[in-house]
């Protein structure tokens, strides 16, 4: 069987994984899907993708997307790829993961919405967001300070510490690249300040050369052309302020035997926890969805441990204390003995696979929209933020969309849980403490936005079922939240009527 790769090179993900297949010597057949001529679009590849996204590849009758999820694919299923790519140590892996799920909710929701409402709105033939774009800078700008500042560490070429360059290093350096397409003021504005960050780049170029020059040949030309259409709007303009011009043209066995050795890693990093009986601390605050997702699964799993609220409203994650045990400041984070990780399996790698491309498109999608709703509507007076009603009104596009996703695509006809499955994975876990979290909208809100989804109801009580008694003791505060918000409503509206008469 040869691997089918459906891609678009202007595509950051796409490229993450044509330069992985080359590097490592994978034999595929890359399938060019046009997405300025829409061809994402077409019958033929929604049969192939039904989210109509790249890159998506097909390997014999197995269909995978999201671009994280296959790179984990293509590491533990063919053989002769670099240990370094994605390491067989289970603490090295962790913290790639921990990499590869932050550049989703951070570097990539900024630099993507960015450039979707600036250079590339027109191509999509799609309205820019002027407000959208503003709050889509400050998140790509905060995500370079982190790389800079954190995942790369002094004197070191490569994330984490590394002298080699991981899938993580390749994922977020073809995303930064992106930013070539902006005019030159724009790009040295946003990634000028980031010494340590271009250093990264020009490192992970070298390391991967010649591939990454060959498969970010068509961003430069779409680059050379920008600059040419800046020249000559700059020239043919007299006295008028001079406006930048954001216009692109618009023209052209071996799986077991891998996974087996996976797996038997991780069940020695077991056995060697069970000799030095390390128990696990769970640093989490139970108003963070993720968190209530963590300690819903350590309690089904009966895993030891300790829980250690940081309590976000009282601004805990800031205290120096929690910041030597975990800088990003972040809820939830784990220690395991001397092992610190953030960010957040079935043993046959198809299931695996199936699973973590679920994950990596709720990070784009489900938790990029509840997310930002929420912190720009309920929770911006406690969390002492401006709430912003231009991205609020975005976001509940997104979350909406992705209720809709879940609805037609990933909850499959007649089955309780996610991807068909008769029992809950941890996708199912993760999703479904996200879409909680709109218990605190009032009545109307959440009728509006969660009304409509029948089967996305029916899951979320398939999989508080499968997950009692700890289901409803971790979200208690969240509904004891919930009652003191209807309860100021409730006050609010008797104030106003009071005031009225």
């Amino acid at each position: 069987m040869k691997l089918k790769v459906y891609t678009y090179r202007l595509s950051q993900p796409s490229r993450a994984v044509l330069i992985f297949c080359k590097l490592n010597g994978i034999d595929f057949e890359e399938i060019t899907v046009d997405l300025i001529k829409r061809q994402h679009l077409s019958p033929e590849f929604k049969e192939i993708n039904p989210m109509r996204q790249v890159p998506t590849i097909v390997d014999g009758d197995f269909k995978l997307f999201e671009s994280h999820a296959i790179l984990r694919y293509l590491a533990c299923a063919f053989p002769g790829v670099a240990d370094h790519w994605y390491p067989t140590d289970l603490t090295k892996r962790a913290k790639i993961d921990s990499v590869l799920d932050w550049h989703h909710s951070n570097l990539r929701r900024g630099a993507d919405t960015f450039l979707l409402n600036t250079v590339f709105a027109p191509v999509l033939r799609i309205q820019p967001n002027p407000h959208v774009a503003a709050e889509a800078e400050k998140i790509l700008s905060a995500s370079l300070e982190k790389i800079e500042t954190f995942w790369i560490k002094e004197n070191e070429q490569f994330l984490l510490g590394n002298t080699q360059p991981s899938m993580a290093d390749l994922s977020l350096v073809c995303e930064i690249m992106q930013l070539e397409v902006l005019d030159e003021e724009d790009r040295n504005r946003i990634l000028g300040p980031h010494k340590k960050v271009q250093q990264w780049i020009e490192d992970t170029k070298l390391a991967t050369r010649p591939h990454f020059e060959e498969i970010h040949k068509l961003l430069f030309e779409v680059k050379a052309k920008l600059q040419e259409q800046r020249l000559l709007g700059a020239n043919t303009e007299t006295d008028s302020k001079k406006k930048k011009n954001y216009t692109v043209e618009q023209s052209p066995s071996t799986v077991q035997s891998n996974f087996g050795r996976e797996r038997s890693h991780c069940l020695t990093f077991h056995r060697e926890r069970e000799r030095k009986k390390m128990k696990l601390k769970v640093y989490t605050y139970r108003l963070s969805q993720p968190s209530r997702a963590v300690l819903i699964f350590c309690k089904l799993n009966g895993i030891d441990f300790e829980e250690i609220t940081v309590d976000l409203i009282k601004r805990q994650h800031l205290s120096p204390e929690f910041k030597e045990i975990n800088p990003m400041r972040q809820v939830p984070t784990i220690v395991d003995g001397d092992f610190k990780l953030f960010e957040r399996y079935p043993t046959d790698l198809i299931k695996r696979a199936k699973i973590d491309s679920v994950l990596d498109w709720h990070h784009s999608n489900l938790r990029r929209g509840a997310v930002t709703f929420l912190q720009n509507t309920v929770f911006a007076p406690v969390l002492r933020i401006q709430p912003n009603p231009h991205v609020a009104a975005e976001a509940e596009k997104i979350l909406s969309a992705s209720l809709e996703k879940i609805e037609t695509f990933w909850l499959k006809e007649n089955e309780q849980f996610l991807l068909g499955n008769t029992q809950p994975s941890m996708a199912d876990l993760s999703l479904v403490c996200e879409i909680m979290q709109l218990e605190v909208l009032d009545e109307e809100d959440r009728n509006r936005i969660l009304g409509p989804h029948k089967k996305v109801q029916q899951w979320i009580e398939d999989t508080k079922l499968a997950t009692r008694p700890h289901f409803e003791e971790i979200h208690r505060l969240l509904f004891e939240v919930k009652a003191k918000l209807q309860e100021q409503r409730l006050l609010g509206a008797n104030t106003e009527t009071e005031s009225g008469l």
